[in-house]
């Protein structure tokens, strides 16, 4: 057998494999970091130029713990045009209460009440779509109904948009959270989502394949939004977020990726297990039902996200210095967006929140193959109507539709 088909000679090629990953992750998140822009730097548009209206679009389903305080920081918006349309998408809780209480203390908002689901649609996507038949705006902003705003959001991003002829802007929110554990779980996911979804290739219209959106803030053109068909084209999508980016570029136009964490923010979900359950309900549709993309995810997570934990424990110098660097590496990542301290605790936590993420993957992708479909908010999709709609390839392991 030839010394490179030795045991040593594998785990040292795979020790490599490891180090050289995350040396190419370390990098790309700090060249990430300095290529995304911050909203809180822009500056609003002066006094005298004129305003173009603006459509916010907010469907809620069941939001009635959250959705006061979201409407509410919309409705502070210093920016002087904009309509708020609200979509009560079939809540049983006191939502629809609230929508209609404060459309009576503003007329700036719109409220509408869907109580039937058509056939072939997710609830989200009906909402989004019946939003935007009732709206005039120029702009349209889909955001979900827990997201918080700070009051000059809207100034600053219609501004960005007018200077930089943006016609689709995404903004990045801050993920609220209440303990160490949860903050951990979502720092990988963030980590996952970068690695995945390329802002400056989303940026570039002629790059096809790099695409995103963010469903706590998609702000498009309407004339690029109805170029392409709107939510129609969205109709049973999963990750209706995401692809609303594939079909910006589609119209050969680019995605501008901006960073709010001083200006949007939302509590994704309600703690550690919580948000393991989200990744439940979205990986598998995520990868559009491929068991090819399971796999994937197995050798991804084991191999390249657990792996350089246990390097350092082996009988083997080459692959425990390779293992202690690569650590080192996991660190500075998460150090380039977190205080020291935090980065340090996240890489301790990194390989148990790395097997949390890969058990959710793996109920989503077993239980959704079981139950032939996905149930949402008491709605039951088969995967052959998600799957009949959606185009060729994967799309995000992480996106999820909170209101489907």
């Amino acid at each position: 057998m030839p010394d490179f088909f030795t045991p040593n000679a594998l785990l040292d090629a795979f020790s490599l494999f490891c180090l050289v990953g995350w040396s190419a992750m370390f990098l790309r998140a700090a060249y990430m970091k300095r290529a995304i822009p911050a909203l809180d730097a822009i500056k609003p548009l002066d006094a005298a130029t004129p305003k173009p209206l603006v459509s916010i679009v907010v469907p809620a389903c069941n939001e009635a713990a959250k959705i006061r305080a979201s409407l509410q920081s919309l409705l502070r918006q210093d920016y002087p045009r904009f309509e708020l349309i609200v979509i009560n998408d079939r809540s049983t809780d006191e939502t629809g209460d609230i929508i209609n209480d404060l459309a009576k203390q503003d007329a700036r908002i719109k409220a509408i009440h869907v109580t039937v689901l058509p056939s072939g649609w997710l609830g989200k996507n009906h909402a989004n779509q019946k939003g935007v038949e009732a709206s005039s705006g120029e702009y349209i902003l889909f955001t979900d109904a827990d997201i918080l705003f700070a009051p000059d959001t809207l100034s600053k991003t219609v501004a960005y948009a007018e200077t930089q002829r943006a016609k689709h802007i995404v903004i990045y929110p801050k993920m609220l959270a209440e303990h160490i554990f949860e903050e951990a779980f979502i720092a990988l996911f963030a980590l996952l989502f970068t690695w995945k979804f390329s802002p400056t290739g989303a940026k570039n219209p002629n790059n096809q394949s790099a695409y995103i959106g963010v469903g706590a803030f998609n702000f498009i053109k309407r004339d690029l939004y109805e170029a392409f068909g709107g939510h129609r084209m969205l109709k049973s999508e999963v990750a209706d977020d995401v692809m609303l980016g594939y079909y910006v570029k589609r119209q050969r136009e680019g995605t501008h990726v901006l960073g709010g964490d001083s200006m949007v923010s939302v509590r994704w979900r309600n703690g550690l297990w919580d948000s393991v359950r989200g990744i439940e309900r979205s990986a598998f549709p995520g990868v559009n039902f491929s068991w090819g993309w399971v796999l994937i995810g197995i050798a991804g997570t084991l191999g390249g996200l657990v792996a350089p934990y246990w390097l350092p424990m082996l009988p083997n110098g080459f692959a425990q210095a390779c293992g202690g660097v690569s650590i080192g590496l996991i660190f500075l990542v998460y150090a380039l967006r977190r205080p020291a301290l935090k980065a340090l605790a996240y890489t301790a936590l990194h390989p148990l929140m790395s097997l949390l993420f890969l058990y959710g993957f793996l109920k989503s992708a077993i239980g959704i193959t079981l139950r032939g479909g996905v149930e949402w908010r008491g709605t039951f999709y088969s995967i052959d109507v998600l799957r009949n709609h959606a185009p060729t390839g994967n799309v995000s392991a992480t996106t999820e539709s909170r209101t489907a």
